[in-house]
């Protein structure tokens, strides 16, 4: 979700230069709620399965398109366009990448968007060196959660404590210790915790035990569009590496982003948006891969382990100066 999302200032450019433009997005079915109420997409395009490749891929083909933009350039996304004229492809930076996991080469840091971007350079559109990210939730579910959750009566402050990989997980009795922190100076009556998935359940319910006024554990309770209203209404966001963090990004929130394993070279910090990194800066096995693990391959997980709740309580505190 958050490399979708990332990628949505590409449609909105592009209806700005091109206002009487058709734009289809082609998406895998279990994302396609991040773009489906975006009112720069025309077509949404939704794969269930490998299957559906090849009836897309005849359609690509049958429709005649003047632009084709690969902004994942995958082997599924070379088999869908393959032979096609006008297909600009975005550099993924393979090379560059590898040298930095595996030999700590640095290079210039390039946000993911501009990187987005560059495949509409390569076909002579000059782009934007500022953007927004789009998401656009229902009116109407975001009404509604407003309401049902009082997000206008007081601060919050918002909890994503979950990634899809380990070693981009702070741990939860990190996240527990700043909760408590955060209490003491009374700056925030409510923290709201947000996440999808078993883990991210089992990880609200330890930060939170027994969910009160204070501590509210929304984790594997909200869709897409409710999500997004928790984030909208927040004073700000503290969160690690994933798709809610870039969600977040979306409605220009304050946010703290915790990286462990990936490094800013990789693009992915919230550029769009006031924020604030924490990271174990000088760590010479960071960063150990360029899109995470599920464990530590040193086994003693300093990136995480050695970024300590007061770190990231003072972060915040000095951020909300």
């Amino acid at each position: 979700m958050g490399d979708i999302l990332l990628a949505t200032p590409v449609p909105e450019f592009l209806k700005k230069i091109y206002p009487g433009s058709e734009i289809h997005w082609v998406v895998y079915k279990n994302f396609e709620d991040s773009i489906r109420n975006n009112p720069n997409i025309d077509k949404i395009i939704a794969i269930e399965k490998a299957d559906d490749l090849t009836g897309i891929s005849k359609f690509i083909r049958s429709s005649e398109y003047d632009l084709i933009f690969d902004l994942h350039k995958n082997s599924k996304t070379y088999f869908l366009t393959s032979n096609l004229k006008n297909v600009f492809r975005y550099n993924k930076r393979l090379i560059e990448r590898f040298l930095l996991v595996f030999f700590k080469r640095k290079y210039n840091i390039i946000p993911a968007t501009k990187m987005y971007f560059a495949a509409l350079n390569k076909a002579g559109i000059k782009t934007p060196d500022k953007w927004d990210l789009g998401f656009y939730p229902d009116p109407d579910s975001e009404t509604a959660t407003v309401r049902k959750y009082g997000l206008e009566k007081e601060p919050y402050a918002v909890f994503i404590p979950g990634a899809s990989y380990f070693t981009k997980i702070w741990p939860e009795e990190y996240f527990k210790k700043l909760a408590e922190m955060m209490f003491l100076e009374d700056k925030f009556k409510k923290i709201i915790v947000v996440g999808k998935g078993k883990n991210e359940e089992m990880t609200g319910r330890f930060i939170c035990g027994e969910s009160n006024e204070k501590r509210v554990n929304l984790t594997g309770k909200l869709n897409l569009d409710e999500t997004a209203a928790v984030l909208k209404y927040a004073d700000i966001i503290i969160s690690n590496d994933n798709g809610p963090m870039h969600l977040a990004e979306c409605f220009k929130k304050k946010t703290v982003a915790i990286f462990g394993c990936t490094t800013e070279e990789l693009g992915f910090f919230p550029y769009s948006t006031d924020f604030k990194v924490v990271e174990m800066k000088g760590l010479k096995c960071r960063p150990c891969t360029h899109f995470g693990r599920k464990k530590c391959p040193k086994g003693h997980f300093k990136c995480m382990r050695n970024i300590t709740p007061e770190s990231v309580y003072k972060t915040i505190t000095d951020f909300l100066k």
